[in-house]
C-alpha cells in the first residue's frame, strides 16, 4: 500500500511540475537573445554560452575490421505504396498529415499565451523625404493588419506597434520584444495525440503495402496455367 502512496505522489508531483508554464523570451536590440525560463531555471538559448574545449588525446588507431559481405537492400515502404496506391494513395496520406498536424496546432493554439509583443520601426531612405514617406506608408501598410491578425487570432495580453518616419536618416531599423508562455503539460498531450495519429493513418498504411511480383513472374505463371489447360 505504501508503494502505491509512493507512485502516485511521484505521478502527482510531475503533473504538477508539467502544469507550471514555460516562458520563452525572445529581443532585438543590438542583437538576437532567445531565453527560455521554467521555475528558477533560466537558459539561453541564444546565443549559447561557448565552453573550453579540452584537448582530445590521441588514441591508437584501431585495426579496421574485415569487410561484411553486402546484403541485399530491403525494398523501400513509401515507394511500394505508391505502387499500390498511386498518386492519389499518396495525396490521401498527405491530407490525413495535415489533418493531424492542423489539429495539434489547434490544440496548442488553446493554451498559447503570448504575454508581450512590442515592435519599434524606423523608416528611413537615405536623406529622401519623398521616398521614405512612401515607405512608411508601405510599412504601415504591411505592419499592422499583421499585427491585428496575430491579435485577434491568438491569446495576447500586452502587445504595442511603434512606426515612425526618420526623414533625415540614412537607413530603416527595428526592435522587437516577445514573450510566449506555454504549460508543457498541453504541449506533451498534443504531441502525443499527433504521434498516435500518424502511426495509424500514415504509417501504418505505409508498412503494410505489399510489394508488387513482377510481371514475369505473372506471365510464366499464366502460361503454364494455359499449357496444362
Amino acid at each position: 500500500m505504501l508503494a502505491l502512496y509512493i507512485i502516485l505522489g511521484i505521478i502527482a508531483l510531475i503533473v504538477l511540475l508539467l502544469s507550471v508554464k514555460v516562458r520563452i523570451e525572445a529581443e532585438y536590440f543590438d542583437s538576437f537573445k532567445l531565453r527560455l525560463r521554467w521555475l528558477f531555471l533560466h537558459f539561453d538559448i541564444y546565443p549559447m554560452q561557448k565552453k573550453e574545449k579540452k584537448p582530445k588525446k590521441e588514441k591508437p588507431q584501431k585495426e579496421k575490421p574485415p569487410e561484411e559481405p553486402q546484403t541485399e537492400k530491403k525494398p523501400n515502404p513509401f515507394k511500394t505504396f505508391y505502387e499500390n496506391q498511386g498518386f492519389d494513395g499518396v495525396k490521401q496520406l498527405v491530407r490525413d498529415s495535415a489533418d493531424a498536424v492542423g489539429s495539434m496546432m489547434k490544440s496548442v493554439k488553446k493554451h498559447l499565451i503570448i504575454d508581450e509583443l512590442f515592435l519599434w520601426v524606423v523608416v528611413s531612405h537615405n536623406h529622401d523625404a519623398a521616398k521614405t514617406a512612401i515607405e512608411y506608408g508601405e510599412t504601415c501598410q504591411d505592419v499592422f493588419p499583421a499585427m491585428g491578425f496575430i491579435c485577434s487570432n491568438l491569446n495576447v495580453r500586452k502587445y504595442d506597434v511603434e512606426i515612425e518616419p526618420d526623414f533625415i536618416g540614412t537607413f530603416s531599423s527595428a526592435q522587437f520584444s516577445a514573450a510566449i508562455s506555454i504549460r508543457p503539460l498541453f504541449l506533451i498531450n498534443a504531441g502525443i495525440v499527433l504521434v498516435f495519429r500518424l502511426l495509424f493513418k500514415v504509417v501504418l498504411k505505409i508498412f503494410k503495402a505489399k510489394a508488387k511480383e513482377p510481371q514475369s513472374n505473372k506471365e510464366t505463371q499464366n502460361l503454364q496455367g494455359g499449357a496444362t489447360q
